[in-house]
């Protein structure tokens, strides 16, 4: 399967349980909920493991609560508390249980974990500035680069599509790698990662076509 940079005219509508895609395979990409230190500005949280606040855990009620008519067959998280939790909360209005993937964490971010983009900026300026010029080039220090990302979550993700093809498969994973899924999906440069929003609780649909052309269909949706 070769993901693909051509999109396809699409008409947006649920399809209901029971209803067949054919050979196409939709990939439903969902952030996890608001976490506990939402208002302390410390968005570099990587692979430290912060848990869901009360609202992003009725954040992701609600999403669970607006995907039940698509019918989900599975639902993968990473193996991080604010993922699987807020895989929990989808999977279980689906009368689904989640499957966790490592490959699907978020970057590591290295010495940035825990700190906020302007405590970065100022005790790391030139290798921030380079990280935020082109992310696929430049890692944080002691930390991951995003094309490592992207080949550790592409390569697992391509598996799940091989051996799921045709159904409705939800990952519930982080800001970070789910961008680099849908720019890899589309056949995008990381260069432009940051262009690219991704809200606490957001939903995009990609769909995969059997001849391998994929199509975005819905991209950061928060009104449910």
């Amino acid at each position: 399967m070769a993901f693909q940079s051509d999109l396809e005219p699409f008409e947006y509508t649920p399809v209901r349980k029971g209803e067949s895609l054919g050979r196409t395979t939709r990939l439903f990409l969902i952030r996890h909920g608001n976490t506990i230190d939402e208002e302390s500005k410390k968005v570099y949280k990587g692979r430290l493991d912060v848990p869901l606040s009360p609202k992003g855990l009725e954040r992701m009620d609600r999403a669970g609560a607006f995907l039940a008519p698509f019918g989900l067959d599975r639902v993968f998280t990473s193996t991080l508390s604010r993922s699987i939790e807020s895989g929990k909360a989808v999977a279980k209005a689906q009368g689904l249980t989640i499957g966790i993937e490592p490959a699907f964490d978020e970057v590591d971010f290295g010495l940035w974990e825990g700190l906020s983009f302007d405590e970065i900026s100022q005790r790391y300026p030139e290798e921030h500035a380079r990280w935020i010029a082109d992310p696929g080039a430049h890692p944080p220090p002691q930390g991951e680069s995003f094309r490592h990302a992207r080949k550790r979550s592409m390569r697992r993700l391509k598996e799940i599509v091989d051996e799921l093809r045709g159904s409705k498969v939800a990952i519930v994973a982080h800001a970070g790698i789910l961008r680099i899924m849908i720019f890899s999906l589309l056949d995008l440069r990381l260069k432009h990662l940051f262009r690219l929003g991704q809200d606490y609780g957001c939903i995009s649909i990609v769909d995969i076509h059997d001849d391998g052309l994929t199509s975005l269909n819905l991209l950061n949706f928060t009104y449910y």
